[in-house]
């Protein structure tokens, strides 16, 4: 970026002025909906210099004001420092708060301008909710952007290519099968998909576009009987074109996406998730087309894995576990004989990662965070503020790796040396609600928010609570975050728990400036036992990693706690122990009694 963020602004107002506006909408996302963005789209980080992955930022003629929530205030504050843009701190995480400020502020007749493209259909329905009752009018045709970001970077080019058919929960053929019949299913011809998660997995290909998850810039539209895929030429191999030609799937270039719906029949219908497709893509519609909305098909069938992806998955976590074994035992036997920062650890870790088979790089930024730097859940070491890590303290890792044969998420803590009564206190409540949802077994139809509470429970009871979400959906060499389903207060995640999803449980405990504790695992949903009173579902632990027991106070944990315990490290240890050394054997035996 060649100017900072406080030119931007500057040039920003000017050209809102010039159009006429009362305000300019900026969400970070991009005609994907992604969560992690190509440069070309990282259009928030270019206005404001804010790099985390929630935050909408509203500028008027006197106010810039970025709207982010817990999970970055801190972050927010240090990167927003000089810029002129105000933090406006979400009260309730994922909510438009900053519609009512816009509904407050502007008088009657008002134009809030925003590039259409870049917000969801759902998002603007929101926005247009929150602010037509009060006068006020949105163009979601303004791209104030784009002729003043003069280095902006190309979209990538990288090829795509397939994911292995040893790994492949079924053939490109059959998921389009599966498509067609829950398309049918709700009287719906066509469905345009833009998601780059949901493309990837309809058609077992995979790309490098955007960082951490392997997936390339398309969207796609299933009719009843062809599928079209645009995506940039270049990007597509012959091989795999002609492949997908086979399989009745047409490759079309990227922009030809708007002519295509233009020429949908008029008296079809279709289906759009209005939470995973931009605003503006719709308007290419023709006059008399049957519009339903709702979830993508793709959506839910991608995440209730197959009974081959979960068999894969557990195999990936067995490698996974085998690279944390090995990178906490190296941590251990060098931190206080020989100089490890924060950044050291992380590519320890990294390299540990690549040595296991099938693993291609992390799922998401590392974070390696020591001492008073965990208490940060989103913390991501950098030159500046990385640090040594000392014989003392408490240390915190959330990583993962994606594997051809599933995409892995854990989160552990460990002690470096000089306990507190404070941090065994903590780590012993995180663990519990960790262990409570864990060992939960529920009706079918359960949501997660009827279960975030199980997590919560134990530090509710001493006055503690966490600003984050219990779990998240999680996919197959896809996204680490996935939905349909999550484990959350908020009620809006509300999707049913199915069989074969696959949920991260990560409870944690964060006090400024001292220490933060965070445990996770993933649990994939499965069949328990149906009975006079229903269906029910119970979660079956998939990470294999030891959950260190230096830090547990037994007093603290119930006779079946206990046990969980103990049987989950002792099956950590006979899973990957012949992949260990003797000494990492030996080591991670002590650490895990308990």
């Amino acid at each position: 970026m060649s100017n900072p963020p406080k030119h931007n602004i500057t040039a920003l107002r000017r050209a809102l002025t010039a159009r006429g506006l009362a305000a300019y909408v900026i969400p970070v996302t991009d005609p994907h909906m992604s969560e992690y963005l190509p440069e070309h789209w990282r259009v928030l980080h270019w206005a404001s210099g804010f790099t985390g992955s929630a935050g909408t930022l509203v500028l008027t003629a006197d106010f810039a004001g970025l709207w982010t929530d817990s999970r970055y205030f801190i972050q927010a504050e240090q990167q927003l420092a000089g810029s002129g843009i105000e933090l406006m701190k979400l009260t309730i995480p994922h909510t438009a708060e900053f519609v009512d400020w816009l509904a407050d502020r502007l008088p009657e007749g008002a134009t809030v301008g925003l590039d259409g493209s870049l917000l969801s259909r759902g998002w603007y329905q929101i926005l247009e909710a929150g602010t037509k009752p009060h006068g006020i009018r949105l163009n979601p045709h303004i791209d104030l952007v784009a002729p003043l970001w003069t280095d902006r970077p190309a979209l990538p080019q990288e090829p795509v290519y397939e994911h292995p058919a040893k790994f492949a929960g079924a053939t490109r053929k059959e998921k389009l099968a599966q498509i067609r019949e829950k398309l049918a299913a709700q009287k719906s011809g066509y469905t345009v998909i833009s998601t780059l998660d949901d493309i990837a997995w309809m058609l077992n290909l995979r790309g490098r576009d955007v960082p951490y998850n392997p997936l390339f810039v398309a969207h796609a539209v299933v009719g009843p009987k062809e599928a079209a895929l645009f995506i940039d030429q270049a990007k597509m191999p012959d091989a795999i074109r002609g492949k997908l030609t086979r399989d009745g799937i047409r490759v079309l270039p990227y922009e030809a996406i708007t002519d295509y719906l233009g020429k949908l029949p008029a008296r079809a219908s279709v289906l759009i998730d209005p939470k995973r497709i931009s605003q503006n893509l719709p308007g290419a519609f023709p006059e008399g087309l049957k519009v339903l909305e709702g979830t993508n098909v793709t959506t839910v069938l991608k995440a209730c894995k197959t009974a081959k992806e979960a068999a894969h998955t557990r195999q990936t976590m067995a490698k996974d576990g085998v690279a944390l074994t090995k990178f906490f035992y190296w941590l251990t036997q060098t931190v206080g004989k020989q100089k490890v920062t924060e950044l050291d650890a992380q590519a320890k870790l990294h390299q540990l990662r690549l040595e296991q088979q099938d693993c291609i790089g992390e799922s998401f930024g590392t974070i390696s965070a020591y001492g008073p730097h965990a208490a940060l859940p989103h913390y991501s070491a950098t030159d500046e503020s990385n640090v040594e890590l000392k014989p003392e303290g408490l240390y915190l890792l959330d990583s993962g790796g994606q594997y051809f044969g599933g995409t892995t998420d854990t989160t552990r803590v460990i002690s470096l040396g000089k306990i507190t009564a404070e941090e065994i206190e903590d780590y012993t409540l995180v663990l519990k609600g960790m262990i409570g949802v864990s060992m939960l077994r529920f009706p079918k139809g359960t949501r997660g928010y009827q279960i975030d509470a199980f997590a919560r429970h134990p530090q509710w009871m001493r006055g503690i609570n966490f600003g984050h979400g219990t779990g998240h959906g999680v996919g197959y060499f896809l996204n680490v975050h996935e939905g349909p389903q999550g484990i959350s207060p908020a009620g809006t995640v509300n999707a049913a728990l199915q069989p074969g999803m696959i949920t991260s449980v990560e409870p944690g405990i964060y006090r400024t400036g001292k220490h933060g504790v965070r445990i996770e695992n993933l649990v994939l949903c499965v069949a328990d036992e149906k009975t006079e009173f229903g269906e029910f579902l119970a979660f079956e632990t998939l990470t294999i990693a030891p959950i260190f027991t230096n830090l547990v106070d037994k007093k603290l944990l119930t006779k079946e706690e206990l046990r969980w315990l103990r049987a989950y490290n002792g099956l950590v240890l006979r899973k990957i122990g012949r992949y260990l050394t003797d000494a990492e054997k030996a080591w991670a035996r002590a650490e895990t009694r308990i």
